[in-house]
């Protein structure tokens, strides 16, 4: 086997910084055909690729745009249809409310009026009462006249005597 430290020690090698014109000239023409073989065969292809990649990025970039602009577009829908319910219920509270009031009111005048007519009712029974009664205490009143009057009449006595008779029909009574 050949060992580098020899060929150094023997002067066959040159060192790093030695150009060899043929050993350019050959890296040169290896480079060429190398780069046209590449291009002939693998640089359209990766190109297109590349091409078709870009074109793929900028489609998924403008969806995504389009789609974060319907979200956008849905969201603003969403939050006017939640405005719209927010109202609309608070329309329906406040007419509910409003109704609740109003039967309130209509329950507390038929409760006074229902109160009015049986108040009314009452005061009617009572003057009928009492008119019954005093009717009747006239009646009663007439007739004692009437008595007490035949009774002093049937007994025409003087004023003492009178006086006596008054009381003892009082105490009957």
């Amino acid at each position: 086997m050949l060992d580098p430290t020899m060929i150094l020690a023997a002067g066959g090698g040159g060192g790093l910084t030695d150009v060899d014109g043929a050993m350019v000239l050959w890296t040169w023409i290896t480079f060429g055909i190398v780069l046209a073989v590449l291009s002939k065969f693998a640089w359209k292809p990766i190109l297109n690729a590349l091409d078709e990649r870009e074109s793929h990025i900028r489609q998924a970039d403008e969806n995504a745009t389009k789609i974060k602009q319907e979200l956008l577009e849905v969201h603003a829908q969403r939050e006017k249809i939640i405005a719209g319910a927010d109202a609309k219920a608070k329309d329906i509270i406040a007419a509910a409310r409003d109704g609740a009031v109003d039967e309130a009111e209509t329950i507390r005048n038929k409760a006074r009026d229902e109160a009015k007519i049986l108040e009314e009712n009452a005061t009617r029974e009572i003057n009928a009462a009492r008119d019954r009664a005093q009717a009747v205490l006239r009646a009663d009143t007439a007739e004692l006249a009437v008595k007490l009057a035949g009774m002093l009449v049937g007994e025409n006595l003087d004023d003492q005597k009178n006086q006596v008779l008054v009381d003892r029909l009082i105490k009957e009574l």
